[in-house]
């Protein structure tokens, strides 16, 4: 099965750029072509479906990963940043009442 996957070129272009249709388009025009029979075909079918989550998932992942780190280089204030500025100006602004309250 390896050779078949070879001869479409698949494993070159990656399974993710495919849509299902257009897997099992490919693989019932090799059972058409007698290449594979129809158990082949439902095996290849399936291990393309899993190949294409797979690097799918790897994409994402990716993606993410880089997002993150592009924010990180930026200096971008994220919102766990924003909440804790949130947090200790509240803790100043009572502070300072409490001082001010003293003081008169």
């Amino acid at each position: 099965m390896s050779e078949t996957l070879r001869k479409l070129g698949l494993i070159g272009i990656g399974v993710a750029a495919i849509t299902e249709d257009k897997i099992e388009q490919v693989v019932n025009d090799l059972i058409s072509r007698g290449e594979v029979n129809r158990e082949e075909g439902k095996a290849l079918v399936n291990e393309l479906l899993a190949e294409k989550g797979k690097q799918m998932q790897e994409l994402k992942s990716k993606v993410s990963e880089d997002v993150q780190n592009a924010i990180e280089r930026s200096k971008l204030a994220t919102k766990d940043d924003l909440a804790r500025l949130e947090t200790r100006i509240a803790e100043l602004e009572k502070a300072v009442r409490e001082l001010a309250e003293k003081s008169e």
